[in-house]
């Protein structure tokens, strides 16, 4: 008899433990996230990663053109980060998403839907929306922000992403594993436009055979863009990017 009680207090143990250890997403469906966790999802996620540029600001003059590390990431609130001198102390980042994963989509679905939760059209076109099939690309979302907000140095980001075109960037930004040399390439481009600071890179998701690029199995994937300002080499952990036990990307 105590034997069974040790044992089933273990169990419970354990997987009070688990749970304790898994992330949200993993432990209840979508359409129960609050707005703080959809935030989450969006802004420090393993599909979401902000990047922090770091150097030094001289007025006049951005001189700060060196990444702070390839896997470099902020928790927000987090006072580790270098930080940019010149006028006034600032933070500026790059915000990159994998907006094709499904839980990004399903993020991005439930804010709409906890915005106008009665909104019976709403609710059906975001659950086709996070759960259609993926398709033929991987789409990636490059923004940019500054803490303080709307800092001047934000000019050179927004030049790049805004004058940027296919022909000239389509060598310079690419995705990789870390288990193969090649390079996959850029398809497609979309750059800035009125009310929206991001640009969209879109990504092959299969090869020539009709085989995924990613199936999950990579220790290691890289996105890597050179820019004026910046050379990013932005280091993923696949094993991490699973949602409701399945890859995503």
């Amino acid at each position: 008899m105590k034997i069974k009680t040790i044992l089933a207090a273990l169990v419970w143990v354990l997987s009070l433990s688990y749970l304790l250890a898994a992330d949200f997403w993993d432990q209840k469906p979508y359409t129960d996230w609050n707005q703080k966790e959809c935030d989450k999802l969006l802004e420090k996620s393993p599909w979401s990663h902000p990047y922090a540029l770091t150097g030094v600001i001289i007025p006049g003059m951005a001189n700060w053109n060196r990444p702070s590390s390839p896997t470099s990431s902020r928790s927000f609130g987090d006072d580790s980060l270098a930080t940019l001198t010149g006028d006034r102390e600032v933070h500026l980042f790059l915000q990159i998403r994998f907006m094709t994963a499904k839980p990004l989509k399903a993020a991005i679905g439930q804010s709409r839907l906890l915005a106008d939760p009665n909104n019976q059209a709403l609710q059906d076109q975001a659950e086709q929306y996070v759960n259609q099939a993926d398709g033929p690309e991987i789409i990636v979302e490059v923004t940019y922000y500054s803490e303080p907000a709307g800092h001047w140095s934000l000019r050179e980001v927004a030049g790049f992403l805004q004058t940027a075109t296919l022909p000239v960037i389509q060598n310079k930004i690419w995705l990789s594993a870390s288990s193969s040399d090649t390079h996959i390439p850029l398809l497609r481009y979309q750059g800035p436009y009125e009310g929206y600071n991001g640009a969209l890179l879109f990504f092959p998701r299969y090869d020539e055979n009709g085989n995924p690029n990613f199936n999950g199995s990579e220790r290691e994937m890289l996105f890597h863009m050179e820019a004026d300002f910046v050379t990013v080499d932005l280091i993923l952990k696949p094993e991490d990017m699973k949602f409701e036990d399945v890859f995503t990307l």
